[in-house]
């Protein structure tokens, strides 16, 4: 699914009224109306509510008077407050004379409104069109809203918040407990920094011109079920376990040979052919005991690595978890990535945190590896950032300066192509906030790099089935007592999923 701009997504309205032969009144009662009809989905008996609805001067506003006529012809309580200015959309206006006089209270933006906890407040004040942050004359109206403890709706973007630059953390924004967005994601409802205006959202197809969405070129996508069946490889009957590739994790150290428990179990459940482990002798028992699927290599060292394997027999390598920063670690993997392979590796945690601290190593890495960093550890590689904008400018350079896939976990993780092509993902949950759930990603993606997926396929892939996968574990685990092991237990419903999703491509 492709992610818009501003500028894009009125280009797509504008050619939507032309291809489909609609006018602009009726573009504005369709999409009103798909919000009416998620509201009615969450609140059933819609005839007991008391709605608060807040109606800016333009288009979105006048999706909000749209709602408000749905609303009470539902015989649900509505009162709307509406920006009293002299000019209105002619949209906002049409909808206006729909409505009852008695209906509309026009407000400024400094009045504020008593609004109670038990109501339901539909924010309609700006949308994607916004593009200056709210000055202080909006305190009032704004502080009403995000004050009253009601449960907040907002239509197409929080009120504030820009959709596609960094709005200030000073700025004046309505903080939703829901989104509503039209067709296609924004930038800026996908971002960390952004959290406490966009605690969820849902896209709503509300058919606008499929060709128009078609042509428009971005290098923004949202990744769903759909985009990553497209590169599903399904298995055939005289497939074997030399076709789905040899995967080798190292890592570990005394304490933390569980990392390479949970990377190698990963890599089993996400289809490797074969998977070994390299790890300090110590680490020999456990892993033979706890995953005897796998084969083990140990270091001469009995609690650290002191030098790296020859990896020519592998068709994908996984390294750095559970590894720890001994000197005698450090230097191996100086020597490691200095011999200059020329096969792409998933580097995570320590690797890349060594790595960092000698900058000029980053030349001998081979192109097309995929680096999967925290936000600590990419900190440590690129440096501090003043805001998620000016991050991915630095993580769009640093991919594209050493050909890298880079991915930026957190919830919508986001992953940099070296062309500079950001995925933002559609799965996963807060229970994966717990340690471990990298080390698992780490063997997913690894696995699926040596059954012979590209680097950008194993990278999107892996992040959407290991955030699908603990989706599927948290309808019956919860998300507090979410365990990494859970989301390994659960693989298997993704990859059913995805297969099925692929057969119905394919048919």
């Amino acid at each position: 699914m492709k992610i818009l701009s501003a500028q894009q997504m009125r280009s797509v309205d504008g050619e939507t009224l032309k291809d489909q032969g609609v006018n602009s009144l009726d573009l504005m009662e369709r999409a009103a109306t798909g919000v009416f009809e998620e509201v009615k989905r969450l609140h059933p008996k819609v005839e007991c509510e008391t709605f608060y609805i807040f109606c800016g001067k333009g288009n979105n506003g006048g999706d909000g008077l749209v709602l408000a006529r749905l609303l009470s012809q539902e015989q649900a309580v509505v009162e709307v407050y509406l920006i009293d200015v002299e000019e209105y959309s002619a949209d906002n206006l049409a909808n206006q004379k729909r409505l009852s006089n008695q209906v509309i209270q026009k407000i400024n933006p400094e009045e504020q409104v008593v609004i109670p906890s038990s109501a339901i407040v539909l924010d309609c004040l700006f949308g994607y069109g916004l593009n200056t942050v709210l000055t202080a004359e909006w305190n009032g109206i704004i502080s009403s809203i995000n004050g009253c403890g009601a449960r907040i709706y907002s239509v197409d973007m929080p009120s504030g918040l820009l959709a596609d630059k960094n709005t200030p953390p000073e700025a004046l924004v309505v903080r939703a407990d829901l989104v509503f967005t039209f067709q296609a994601p924004k930038l800026a409802l996908l971002l960390p920094e952004n959290q406490w205006y966009v605690k969820d959202f849902k896209v709503l197809d509300i058919n606008l011109s499929r060709l128009a969405i078609d042509e428009t070129e971005t290098n923004l996508f949202y990744v769903d079920q759909l985009l990553v069946a497209a590169f599903y490889r399904k298995r055939r009957k005289f497939d074997h376990k030399g076709t789905f590739g040899h995967t080798l994790i190292i890592g570990g150290s005394k304490g933390k040979m569980g990392a390479v428990q949970l990377a190698l179990r990963a890599a089993l459940r996400a289809g490797c052919g074969l998977a070994t482990a390299y790890v300090p002798a110590s680490g020999n028992t456990i892993l033979q005991t706890a995953v005897p699927e796998a084969m083990i290599l140990t270091d001469p060292e009995t609690d650290f690595i002191s030098q790296i394997p020859n990896i020519t027999s592998y068709q994908s390598i996984g390294i750095g978890i559970g590894m720890g920063t001994t000197q005698y670690t450090i230097d191996a993997l100086k020597v490691f990535i200095s011999t200059k392979s020329n096969t792409p590796l998933v580097l995570d945690a320590d690797a890349l945190n060594i790595l960092a601290r000698d900058p000029d190593l980053w030349a001998f890495v081979p192109a097309e590896s995929i680096l999967t960093p925290h936000p600590k550890e990419l900190s440590r590689i690129l440096g501090p950032w003043k805001d998620d904008f000016e991050k991915m400018e630095m993580v769009k350079a640093f991919a594209l300066k050493h050909q890298f896939y880079m991915l930026v976990k957190g919830a919508n993780s986001m992953m940099v192509m070296p062309d500079g092509t950001l995925y933002f993902n559609s799965t996963g949950n807060v229970g994966m906030a717990t340690g471990g759930s990298g080390d698992i990603l780490t063997g997913i993606i690894t696995a699926l790099l040596g059954q012979g997926y590209s680097s950008k396929q194993a990278l999107i892939m892996g992040v959407y089935i290991h955030g699908r996968a603990a989706d599927i574990a948290v309808e019956k685990i919860g998300v507090y007592s979410l365990l990494p092991s859970d989301t390994i237990n659960y693989l298997s419903s993704a990859l059913i999923a995805l297969e099925q999703e692929y057969d119905g491509l394919v048919h």
